[in-house]
Parts: C-alpha cells; structure tokens; sequence
C-alpha cells in the first residue's frame, strides 16, 4: 500500500494532486488544517493537510462518469415458464376449448375507455388476498380461469412474485369485463390501477435528505439530480456534503457537478466534520448528503457508517436500491440497513432490469413507501417523484 501526504489551500486541489499521482483509486485517510512557515514568521498561512492511500493490487478503476444520453427503457422477457404438470383430464381440456371458442365469437373490438375513471370495483378483497398470500411453494397454474394463464405469466415475467401474480389474475377475472379478456391493453391498463394500490409514496418534509445504501447502486447520481432540482427548478438554497471520501473519484464526480450547478459542497471525514458541515449549511433550504457505500455483509463498516447519523433527530434518511439487484439481496440490504430509521425507499436503475416487479415484492413485503424512481444517469432528468399509478404503469406498460 501507497501512503501519502499532500498540501493545498482546499480539498479541490488536493484531490486534484491526489489524482494525478495516485489515481482515482486512491482512498482519504485523514484532512486536518496546519500552519506553515516557522514559528517565528509573522505571515505563517493555513493549508489543508490531506493523507490517501493507494492498494497497489487494486483492480483498475471503471470510469462511471456521467454520460450525455440516457439509456432508455430496454427490456428483454425472460422465457421461462412456471407451469407445473397439469392435472387435466381430456374433458376438461374439451370444456375449456369450447368456452374459449365462445369467447372468441362474442368478442367484439369496442375501444378501450378511460380504464382508471371507469373502475369502480372494490380492491380490498385483492388487498387481501395479497397480503395474506397462501405460503404453499408450488402454483398449479392449471387452476386459473380461462384466459387469464398468459396475463399470470407476463406479470411472472416482468417480476412479480408468483404468488402475487397467481392471486392477481384470479381477481382480475373475477371483476373484469369478461369479453375484454382478450384485450390486452385493455387488461394492461386495469392491471396498473390495481397494482398502483399497494405502492405508498412520500414526500421528504425535512430539510436534511441522506442517502444510504449499498456500494453501486446511483447515490452520488441522485444526490447531484436532487440537488439540482431542488437548486435550478423550485429555486430553493441548496448544500451538499459527501461522507464518501473512500473513492477519489467518487468525491471529485460530485464535487464537479456541485461547481457546474454553483452549489457548495463539504467534503467530511468524520462525525464532527459532519457536525460542522451542517452547521455552516444551518440556513439553507435543503442540504443533501452523499455516504460511502457499504457492503450489506460488512458489518463493521456498517457501524462506522451508522455511527456518523446517529442521535440527528432531523434526517430523513433513503434507502437507495437498484432494481438491478437481486431480489432476495435487496432484501437483505434492508435488514442490514435498517439498524438506522428508514423513513422511504429511492428505486434507481430501473432502466437496467427486465423485472421491474421487483419494486412491487419489496413494496408489498417490506411496507415502505416511495419518494424516488431513477431510470437513467441524466441530470437533472431521468428521475421522478414517487407515485402510484405511475410506478405501476412503469411496471406493467413501461412507460410513465
């Protein structure tokens, strides 16, 4: 390992000096203030004193600058089937042929109506059902109603648990227009309206925003699209700090975007830094803080990190996970997480997954609400305020 200490009059020539000797994969150790010249000068000048360190067996560093244009919404459905060996016997197959014949002849192609003004059935049968899902591990698929198997598999598809997806398409036939079954974006567009019914969504009130989570899931992308939301659209005082100094190039990424939009921004070391920090951006509109991201399984690290918000009753912390996880990781994040209070959920990446139904799982399991949904690295754009129908028309149409 590479150890090293550097003088400069701030932390953006420092990192500058850091940068170009060490490379961006240089980690801050410590930054402290002294003063030079000797004792007996009478000018002696104050300069930030900062010490990093380089793993020489460190991978290369991957270049995670933002890029101009956003990649878009691509999915790909997964071909997989989760049916199971059906138990039919000849006649029912005969029986089912003959109702989907009639189906087909008492079609008619009538347009589709303003499905969310139009519905006016109750959902808290569905709800439910939902929620007290069966915790039987195999779905007989034979078992659904007539027309309703591939709707079970698209939701499959795009993510939605099984079982979720098998108690959906039961209520959805039971109180759809039954001649619309065939209509598939008419079916689509009812199956939004109901699945926007178990999302909650909030609204951060509090003036300090924190971002937790993992390492790679978009927090310093989303702290620089808030922030300059909050700064260039609703012209509000805006701050930021980074606790993430494990990175050089993480810090100098948000630094520059802090100077492009003419925000300040602190760098912070420590919990007194921290401390500090806040206090110099005491009357501002809005301060939002960047943390280094934290393996889930360390759980040291995770303490360190913890330790620094703890006892600040005026944060509202996020939780930020990218739809590009596994799920049953997501999971895990939180309960690792969760050792500090979550107010809400950020759900980034989404235009990197082809199983947006995941948001729909954590959502339903975990009973957190939604304030933010990401879907590409423009900034300020490709960020949304959380709501229902919205994250549901993301999830079923791919679209917002």
């Amino acid at each position: 390992m590479i150890v090293k200490t550097y003088r400069a009059k701030d932390m953006r020539e420092a990192l500058d000096k850091i940068k170009k000797d060490l490379g961006v994969n240089a980690v801050i150790l410590s930054s402290r203030k002294v003063k030079t010249g000797s004792f007996f000068s009478f000018f002696r000048k104050e300069v930030l004193e900062v010490t990093a360190a380089l793993d020489e067996k460190q991978n290369d560093y991957v270049d995670t600058t933002f890029k101009t244009t956003a990649r878009r919404y691509k999915t790909k459905s997964t071909e997989q089937s989760i049916a199971k060996k059906s138990s039919f016997k000849s006649s029912d197959i005969e029986d089912r042929i003959k109702k989907l014949e009639k189906m087909i002849v008492e079609n008619k192609d009538n347009s589709i109506e303003k499905v969310v003004d139009d519905i006016k059935y109750d959902l808290n049968d569905l709800k439910n059902s939902l929620r007290f899902v069966a915790k039987k591990s195999d779905i007989d698929i034979s078992k659904l109603p007539l027309g309703m198997s591939r709707y079970f598999q698209y939701m499959c598809d795009i993510g939605i648990n099984k079982k979720y997806a098998f108690k959906i398409s039961v209520a959805l036939h039971r109180n759809l227009d039954q001649k619309r079954i065939s209509d598939e974006s008419y079916v689509k567009e009812y199956l939004s309206v109901v699945l926007s019914q178990f999302f909650k969504t909030s609204k951060p009130d509090k003036k300090r925003f924190v971002l937790v989570g993992p390492t790679g899931v978009g927090k310093t992308t989303t702290i620089a699209k808030l922030a300059a939301i909050h700064k260039l659209k609703m012209n509000r005082s805006v701050g930021i700090i980074t606790t993430d100094t494990y990175r050089i190039g993480a810090v100098d990424q948000l630094l520059s975007y802090a100077k492009i939009m003419d925000i300040p921004a602190i760098v912070s070391i420590t919990r007194s830094d921290f401390e500090v920090a806040l206090k110099e951006f005491e009357n501002m509109d809005n301060v939002f803080i960047d943390t280094v991201g934290r393996s889930q399984n360390d759980i040291k690290r995770l303490g360190e990190l913890f330790s620094i918000f703890k006892n600040f009753n005026d944060l509202h912390i996020s939780l930020v996970l990218s739809m590009n996880t596994k799920e049953s990781d997501c999971f895990d994040v939180y309960n690792r997480f969760s050792n500090i209070p979550i107010d809400d959920f950020i759900y980034t990446k989404v235009d990197e997954t082809s199983t947006p139904g995941t948001m729909l799982n954590l959502s339903v399991k975990l009973k957190k609400p939604v304030s933010y949904i990401t879907f590409g690295q423009d900034v300020p754009d490709d960020i949304m305020v959380a709501e229902s129908l919205k994250i549901s028309s993301l999830i079923v149409k791919k679209e917002v």
